[in-house]
């Protein structure tokens, strides 16, 4: 139980951990060796490790009272770490000589709580210090043999290591939470397509329509999308837009479906609520906003007498012109219980009549060579 606790453990509560734990470590041994050498060296190892120490496991005992669930707490974290480094070279210059190799852990650990550029910030800083620091300080670094051109330019090398090291942590945290995010969106994606599923034959029995719709209207609007120059690969957003855009019938009262002539006020009211379920579903789902925003306007007309806002021309997106297309060419080639089924061709020339007010004319052009 409580290995598992510490496995579930923030970095930043970790890393403070191991600073207690090893600077505690350091702190007992160096108080054994004080009790027998006597030495002043043993006794400046004692206080400052103790320093360390009580500081390290005073942070990590109260950082939640201090900072709560602040974005900041790792970075105070961090610069407790430079903090230390600074102290130890400073003001304890003859200690830092003994333990300088420590220091080459700091980008390391700074890399495990930070961004990019927080990280790029901190290591500038780091190696800046540590350059200046190896090559003026013939105090801090430890008599003549640790002064030598080699000496320095090993420090050096060494602390430009620790750096890259530290750069390829972050970037291999980078990736990991990208293909946890792209896992992430994955799973969503089947958790939604598997939810709208469920309601297919709902559809199908209110519409008095065929599941086949969907697979037509994902088919017509991926030639559609790839013969207006369309580069980037949509099929798992189209084929969730077909999905939706069958389902979301749903909402809607059965009479409706067979209802000839115009609607009501009210009836146009409850039509336009079907625009609202991408919304509903895929709201505050990271990758899912384009799909929301598409079908949130795909009856949007070029001319601004679309709904639900009125949107024109390039407000609307290009996907959702395409979408609102296909809809009222399936639409009208899809036979009801009160009308007949026109033919493509037939269909296609009605759609042509609404170039310049309810479609762009280069979609509606687009469309009639996918469905030639």
């Amino acid at each position: 139980m409580k290995y598992n606790k510490l496995l579930s453990m923030p970095i930043h509560h970790m890393i403070l951990i191991l600073i207690g734990c090893m600077t505690s470590m350091i702190a007992l041994l160096a108080i054994v060796d004080a009790a027998f050498s006597r030495s002043n060296m043993s006794l400046t190892f004692v206080m400052a490790a103790m320093t360390i120490a009580i500081l390290a496991w005073g942070m990590f005992d109260y950082q939640k009272k201090w900072f709560g669930d602040s974005k900041y707490i790792k970075l105070v974290v961090v610069l407790f770490l430079y903090l230390i480094m600074l102290a130890l070279s400073l003001y304890y210059p003859m200690l830092f000589r003994q333990i300088w190799a420590i220091v080459f852990f700091i980008p390391v650990m700074s890399s495990l709580l930070t961004t990019y550029r927080e990280y790029a910030y901190s290591c500038i800083f780091f190696f800046a210090y540590f350059v200046v620091y190896t090559v003026a300080g013939t105090t801090g670094m430890g008599g003549e043999a640790d002064t030598t051109v080699q000496s320095a330019f090993m420090r050096i090398l060494l602390a430009l290591g620790s750096v890259l090291l530290g750069g390829i942590v972050v970037i291999a945290r980078h990736q990991q939470a990208k293909q946890l995010e792209v896992r992430a969106l994955q799973q969503q994606k089947q958790q939604i397509i598997h939810m709208l599923q469920c309601f297919v034959p709902v559809g199908e029995r209110k519409t008095q329509t065929s599941r086949k719709e969907i697979s037509e209207m994902s088919l017509l609007l991926k030639g559609l999308w790839m013969e207006c120059g369309g580069t980037q690969t949509k099929d798992w957003e189209i084929e969730l837009l077909s999905l939706l855009h069958f389902v979301s019938r749903v909402k809607l009262p059965d009479y409706m479906f067979e209802k000839e002539g115009k609607l009501s006020e009210f009836e146009l009211e409850v039509v336009q609520e079907h625009c609202y379920m991408a919304k509903e579903l895929c709201e505050g789902i990271p990758g899912f906003l384009e799909v929301q925003n598409v079908f949130l306007y795909h009856h949007e007309k070029i001319d601004g007498t679309g709904y639900p806002y009125c949107l024109k021309e390039d407000q609307i997106p290009l996907l959702s012109q395409m979408l609102g297309v296909v809809e009222v060419f399936l639409a009208m080639t899809t036979p009801r219980s009160y009308r007949q089924a026109m033919s493509k061709r037939e269909a296609y020339e009605e759609i042509r009549k609404l170039a310049g007010t309810s479609f762009r004319a280069d979609i509606i052009q687009a469309f009639g060579k996918v469905i030639v």
